[in-house]
């Protein structure tokens, strides 16, 4: 007779089988196999998070020596900054062009997964970016943090990179795990950014789940530009985030210029945020928005207005901008795509 597992009972006699016993076997070393698989994967996410962790605190040793123990052969591309790195950083284009021509790696990557096409968008060198794809850089990669050399051309505020990828192929919407190209733009006011984008087809109501919509972090902000470009390429105006719209944004921010701008394109201020308030109730006493509201409030739009704002509804936002096909004179046409709203 042999036994099988502690206590567990189960026997087997010589030339005798037991469908049970086998059932049972098969389910025990089941067990422990898949036990020693999330053990080995619980390792691994615990060794990447004190990865980051000590990448975010600037100690770079110790986190490539972590990456080392998880992937045993480095290779160099993890090493910290090759001289590449650099030069793309500073705008090197000259010494750029002869690592590339020595055979620098391209797609070397830093502790953070910068690349140095990251760099180069970071800085906001179109020279550099020229060189790395000419030479076969990712176009695409990301970093640690979910950056992309297209949300670092944003956030920087580059056309001439922003385009320059765009020429390529790369994608004006965010990816899986990636920060958003618009949002980016919108974050940092960077409003002919927003407008190239825009033209490549980046969607106006992406949602971020931080910062909710590009509308939301333009009006948080206080970019009336970015606020119209966005509305103007069909935007939900009453888009919600956590029941607050880009009004109640702007009425607690206290932006005059923004609250205009959104009201002009047709703001629900009867809209109510989670608490029941409306965005007049958000705001300070005596402000300028207060005032604002106030008369918005006691005199409604005219006939005129609410017509636009009906044919724009209507269109919806991927056919807003097919009016001047519709046989309409050329200014209402532009009325109704507010080519001449200040």
């Amino acid at each position: 007779m042999v036994k099988f597992g502690p206590g567990a009972g189960l026997s087997v006699r010589e030339g005798q089988f037991n469908p049970q016993v086998a059932r049972d076997l098969f389910f025990y070393y089941s067990t422990v196999l898949l036990a020693l698989f999330c053990f080995r994967i619980l390792i691994k996410v615990s060794l990447c998070l004190f990865q980051y962790y000590y990448v975010v605190r600037e100690n770079r040793r110790l986190a490539k020596k972590i990456y080392k123990d998880i992937h045993k052969d480095v290779g160099g591309t993890w090493a910290d900054r090759y001289p590449l790195h650099d030069a793309a950083c500073c705008g090197q284009v000259l010494l750029l062009q002869k690592l590339v021509q020595e055979g620098a790696n391209v797609n070397a990557r830093t502790l953070n997964s910068f690349t140095p096409l990251h760099d180069a968008c970071l800085g906001g060198h179109p020279g550099c970016v020229k060189i790395l794809m000419g030479a076969g850089a990712q176009l695409n990669p990301r970093t640690i943090d979910g950056d992309t050399p297209l949300t670092f051309a944003c956030s920087r505020g580059s056309v001439s990179c922003v385009k320059l990828l765009l020429n390529h192929g790369i994608s004006p919407d965010p990816g899986l795990f990636t920060k958003s190209p618009l949002h980016e733009a919108c974050f940092n006011g960077r409003h002919e950014v927003v407008e190239v984008l825009i033209d490549a087809g980046a969607d106006v109501e992406t949602v971020d789940s931080q910062y909710g919509s590009p509308l939301h972090v333009v009006c948080s902000r206080n970019y009336p530009e970015c606020v119209e470009l966005l509305l103007r390429a069909g935007a939900n105006v009453d888009a919600t985030k956590n029941y607050e719209t880009a009004l109640h944004v702007a009425a607690k921010a206290g932006s005059p210029e923004v609250v205009q701008v959104l009201l002009e394109y047709g703001a629900n201020i009867n809209a109510k945020d989670i608490s029941k308030q409306r965005p007049l109730d958000l705001t300070d006493p005596g402000s300028e928005v207060r005032k604002i509201l106030t008369y918005r409030d006691a005199h409604p739009s005219h006939l005129m207005q609410l017509c636009r704002l009906r044919i724009r509804h209507l269109l919806g936002k991927e056919r807003v901008k097919f009016v001047q096909l519709l046989r309409l004179p050329p200014l209402l046409q532009d009325y109704v795509l507010y080519k001449f709203f200040k």
